[in-house]
């Protein structure tokens, strides 16, 4: 009986990294754990580079405007798009696939909701009421005194 349920343990062991090779695998320039960690630093970058590249065209006054999450949401998307699109041209055979094109517009329809979002803020923006100009300018007129010592 012990074995029986030896022999059964030892067949069926299976080693703790028990992934199939396939040819895909093989045929990759890159080992997978590689791969996923140039991706993750390739993450980290993408989200100051956005941030960046976002504070600078778009005006830091707009994104003082918008709500936090909406800000996060945007930057997180873009650079999670970004990221599938690299891992989607990383993947051996043809660069052009249907995979990478769909994350190739997903980047660019991030992009274009930062836009709007941010000409929306522009527009809706607060006018300083300090600038205005309807108000009157106010002048004083200081009489000219004689000096001290003349005497009239």
């Amino acid at each position: 009986m012990e074995q029986e349920i030896q022999e059964i343990f030892e067949t069926e062991r299976v080693p703790a990294v028990a992934a199939p090779v396939t040819e895909a695998v093989r045929e990759s320039p890159i080992a997978p754990h590689w791969l996923r960690l140039v991706l993750a630093v390739e993450f980290l970058v993408a989200l100051i580079a956005v941030t960046v590249t976002w504070e600078e065209i778009g005006g830091q006054g707009h994104l003082d405007l918008m709500p936090w999450f909406l800000k996060l949401a945007l930057i997180v998307g873009f650079c999670w798009a970004f990221m599938r699109f690299s891992a989607a041209l990383a993947r051996p055979g043809k660069w052009g696939t249907r995979r990478s094109f769909g994350w190739l517009l997903a980047v660019f329809a991030v992009v274009a909701a930062m836009g709007l979002i941010t000409y929306y803020y522009h527009l809706h923006e607060p006018t300083d009421d300090d600038d205005n100009g309807d108000s009157p300018g106010t002048s004083v007129r200081i009489p000219n005194r004689p000096p001290s010592g003349a005497h009239l």
